[in-house]
């Protein structure tokens, strides 16, 4: 088969699309290849062709895993809309984790949000929403995770890779590199 180009005179409009389809074959159990996606043209006036970028099918090959946050989306996107909720997990970070602040705030959103959930799941999303917060009250509530019991230790371990150190700021990066050593993350 080749590739048709169109004349700009014999046809209504006077842009067209040429798509040389020779090339475009799905490679088997592989997504396409970049040798596999269709060129396409822009004939301008004049029959003169322009290359397009196929935007589209790009890095259709491998797509991204998803992150373990989208699991959580139902929390995250009403937790960023509510000013009032933020501050409140905020309050409670400040007070640490064995403040009364502290268990009324995981009780709220465990009675809120995870109804009938185990309290690991909770912890999950919390570290999973951890950078939602404010970044001045991010180390704070990082180690009431930590001192929050085994659930929190274990949702830190697990999830700790897709927060990191860089969302923690300079200021609090010491003691939360000394939280993460004394709880044994990362090791």
């Amino acid at each position: 088969m080749q590739a048709q180009t169109f004349d700009p005179q014999s046809h209504a409009r006077p842009e067209r699309l040429a798509t040389d389809l020779r090339i475009a074959r799905l490679a088997p159990a592989g997504g396409l290849r970049e040798a596999s996606i269709p060129q396409a043209a822009h004939v301008g006036p004049g029959g003169a062709l322009r290359r397009l970028p196929i935007l589209s099918a790009k890095g259709t090959a491998e797509p991204a895993p998803p992150r373990p946050a989208v699991d959580y989306l139902f929390f995250r996107e009403p937790l960023k809309a509510d000013a009032p909720l933020l501050e409140r997990w905020a309050v409670a970070a400040t007070a640490g984790s064995a403040s009364d602040a502290w268990s009324a705030f995981v009780g709220g959103i465990s009675a809120r949000f995870f109804k009938g959930s185990l309290r690991q799941r909770v912890m999950d999303a919390l570290i999973l929403s951890l950078d939602i917060l404010p970044p001045q009250h991010r180390a704070d509530a990082l180690a009431c995770l930590l001192a929050d019991g085994p659930e929190g230790v274990a949702a830190v371990e697990e999830f700790w890779k897709y927060f990191g150190l860089k969302r923690i700021p300079e200021v609090d990066r010491a003691r939360v590199a000394a939280l993460l050593l004394h709880y044994e993350i990362g090791k």
